[in-house]
């Protein structure tokens, strides 16, 4: 009899819960709590009585309030003095930007396509107070003592370089003994235009360098800095690396990297590491006392010339080798121009570097010129003038090789045989009876004898040697494409973000659509402007390589006009219903396919 009663007690409440979804739906809005310090945060609660339907809506934007995005919700059903209940709750974490009293005002949104109103509420902010101040404090020094964990160093010889100038610079990763890490992601990469550098190549290791009171392991590379633009110019480094953490996530700093997991148990995160920004002048190079044969050439710079032999016929070539030693910009010296006169006829150079790969400041550049002599004699290669600029010493030099003496004999001549005075007929070519066969026994036509055909005077010898060169070239591109691991990972990257993205607006999920749109529009930009940190562009930069890439400005502005609704509706979200979503993502894809 029990069993039965329970029973129907289980339908009945089953029933009630089914008719709750028409039963009248109310709203209240609340702040937990209502009054907070400015250093405090609050929780902005809506809670929907009589519905589980999820509400859609955008949150009123509030001068001074930072709500954050996504919010968390609950559903949950309980009965209430024997009454069934059903609730839906949105909680949205707020953080002030200063004190006062803020009211958020009364604004609507839909549940089960019927429009409801929130009703208004309000936030007091107050000054923070003593508590207050000692905690920021703490968090203060806990964010300092976070970046003496792994920091990343640069070092430049003067606080200013001239435009075209090469100087030795070099970047250092610090890492604290006791950060468990486990690799570096990522080299250090250049943040700022106004430089170019050398590639960074295998870095340099010290062990138990002193600083901070701390020990560490450090990482060093050695690259060549040249100044690109005039003025004052900022340059940083950020890098990316991989650590051990422990699972507990309520450490008091942001990521728990102070201690390594037991027995080396545990997650790994990625850690960003970065410079502190520096400013370095980027001068012009004066123009008081400038030669009128300067061609960029910037250093401390020596000069030589050689030929490889000192007696020719006319016509034949000559090699002239001028070598450039010392310090300099080797990277983008410019070569000499050989002005020799009539005499000679100059071909353009082949050069070759020999020193400091690292910063290709420090070493030697050979020209190599093939000179060709064109009248017979002894003749004389000219001296070379080369100027360059001394940064040091703020001067310009001039330098000029030796002359090289040159014997040039006339050669034979080819004369032409004279002609009888008429033309000559040929006689025909008589053919060998040996050459002959009979086709029959009976008389009849003659014929050459058999030979073995010439391949390449036949159709199908070139047709199949073009289907092999083709298949050939194939197979080429299909192995160079697949042995590029960076373009591989880059596109593995971008299928990532279009199924993040696809999942996002398939459970209509506003913010985690932007967010990934906004990170594949930076991974492609990335790829098209040849930037390896595409993730930490910014949208000002993403617009600035755009710009220096060439794109149409339409284009620009369409990107612009994206990254501003990603921006927006991230926090709090602008969009009212799918459909925008929904043309917003297609909009995205037509983009992406014209940033190639």
């Amino acid at each position: 009899m029990y069993q039965k009663h329970k029973i129907i007690f289980l339908v009945l409440s089953f029933f009630s819960f089914g008719c709750l979804g028409y039963a009248e739906i109310k709203v209240e809005a609340t702040f937990e709590p209502a009054t907070i310090t400015l250093s405090n945060a609050s929780v902005y609660k809506i809670v929907v009585h009589g519905s589980q339907q999820g509400p859609v809506g955008s949150v009123p934007h509030i001068e001074g309030l930072n709500f954050a995005s996504p919010p968390r919700t609950l559903r949950s059903a309980s009965f209430i003095n024997g009454v069934p209940s059903i609730r839906f709750e949105l909680s949205f974490t707020v953080t002030p930007a200063k004190t006062g009293t803020f009211t958020v005002p009364a604004w609507t949104f839909e549940v089960e396509q019927k429009s409801y109103q929130v009703p208004q509420t309000v936030l007091k902010v107050l000054p923070p107070n003593q508590e207050d101040k000692i905690r920021q404090a703490q968090k203060q020094q806990q964010q300092q003592d976070l970046k003496q964990v792994a920091f990343l160093e640069f070092i430049c010889p003067r606080p200013f370089i001239f435009l075209g100038e090469t100087v030795p610079a070099k970047v250092s990763l610090y890492l604290w003994d006791r950060l468990p890490v486990t690799r570096i992601e990522q080299i250090p990469a250049k943040t700022g235009f106004g430089f170019s550098m050398t590639d960074l190549g295998q870095p340099t290791e010290q062990r138990n360098v002193r600083k901070f009171n701390k020990s560490y392991t450090v990482y060093s590379w050695d690259f060549g800095l040249t100044g690109a633009l005039i003025g004052k110019q900022k340059i940083s480094f950020d890098s990316m690396i991989r650590v051990r953490v422990k699972n507990n996530r309520n450490s008091p700093f942001s990521n728990p990297f102070f201690s390594d997991p037991f027995f080396g148990f545990g997650r790994e995160e990625g850690l960003k590491v970065s410079s502190e920004s520096t400013d370095l002048e980027v001068r012009p190079i004066p123009l008081e006392n400038r030669p009128s044969n300067f061609l960029g050439a910037i250093g401390d710079l020596s000069i030589s010339s050689a030929i490889d032999n000192n007696r020719v016929s006319v016509g034949d070539p000559v090699r002239y080798t001028f070598l450039i030693s010392g310090l300099g910009n080797f990277g983008a010296m410019p070569s000499p121009k050989l002005l020799l006169g009539d005499k000679f006829k100059v071909g353009p150079p082949a050069f070759s570097f020999e020193g400091n790969e690292n910063t290709k400041q420090q070493g030697s550049q050979t020209f190599e010129f093939i000179v060709t002599p064109l009248e017979a004699g002894l003749i004389e290669i000219p001296p070379v003038s080369f100027t360059y600029f001394n940064p040091e010493q703020e001067k310009y030099y001039a330098l000029n090789t030796n002359a090289h003496s040159l014997r040039v004999d006339p050669g034979e001549k080819w004369t032409v045989p004279e002609s009888n005075g008429y033309l000559s007929t040929p006689e025909p070519l008589m053919k060998s009876s040996q050459d002959l066969f009979q086709t029959d026994s009976e008389p009849g036509k003659w014929i050459d004898s058999l030979s073995t055909p010439i391949p390449y005077k036949s159709n199908i010898f070139w047709i199949i040697q073009f289907i092999f060169f083709a298949l050939f070239i194939s197979a080429l591109l299909t192995r160079l494409k697949k042995g590029n691991p960076r373009r591989e990972a880059q596109r593995q990257k971008e299928r990532l973000l279009e199924g993040k993205a696809r999942d996002a607006l398939k459970h209509k999920d506003p913010s985690g659509l932007y967010q990934a749109l906004r990170r594949r529009i930076r991974l492609r930009v990335g790829i098209a402007c040849n930037q390896s940190n595409a993730s930490a562009l910014s949208s000002t930069e993403i617009i600035t390589l755009l710009h220096k890439k060439g794109y149409k400005k339409e284009l620009i502005d369409e990107v612009v006009e994206l990254l501003k609704i990603c921006d927006e509706s991230e926090y709090a979200g602008t969009t009212n219903g799918s459909s925008n979503i929904e043309s917003t993502f297609k909009r995205t894809l037509i983009i992406l396919k014209r940033l190639k």
